[in-house]
């Protein structure tokens, strides 16, 4: 009887000394917060932009391209743009690329900051893909190939390019 309280209470003690010691662990700083995430989505990050909003748009980096999809399992690019801003803002925008627009207050390319929206016409007259700007000149969507990054100074982004915008 006496071993089980003994053990019992070293395990107790044991347990008290990791609980502390899990509260006393270094953050990672912003200065490697933005060099981690500067590296992984090769854009230049100034350490001003929102770092929930560079997390999750990170984290979908990758993902599977699939029309109509929403997660990361699969996603098209306005599923992309409306899931993240669900997670990061909790805000529900429109589902089209093409309603999307009506999301936001539109601002001129040279205006852009981190997360504001980004919309082409890839297919005729209309409004047909989406992406959100993150710096650099660089922005994330999801594409044939999946969730990527790239420049707006690409020849087809650049010939592409409509508007841009502010979520409202």
């Amino acid at each position: 009887m006496k071993t089980k309280k003994s053990i019992l209470y070293l395990l107790a003690i044991s347990f008290t000394i990791s609980l502390a010691s899990c509260g006393s662990t270094k953050k990672q700083s912003n200065k490697d917060f933005y060099s981690y995430y500067s590296k992984e989505l090769g854009v230049n990050l100034t350490g001003k932009e929102d770092k929930e909003l560079i997390r999750v748009m990170a984290a979908w980096k990758g993902s599977p391209y699939k029309y109509g999809g929403t997660s990361k399992s699969g996603t098209d690019c306005s599923g992309f743009v409306g899931s993240v801003y669900s997670e990061v803002y909790d805000k529900k925008l429109h589902r089209t690329s093409r309603d999307m627009i009506k999301d936001v207050r539109k601002i001129s390319k040279k205006s852009l900051d981190t997360g504001d929206l980004i919309f082409f016409k890839t297919s005729g007259r209309k409004i047909s893909h989406v992406g959100i700007y993150i710096n650099d000149n660089k922005f994330i969507h999801a594409a044939s190939k999946g969730v990527v990054v790239n420049d707006l100074d690409q020849s087809y982004y650049k010939k592409a390019y409509y508007k841009s915008g502010k979520v409202k």
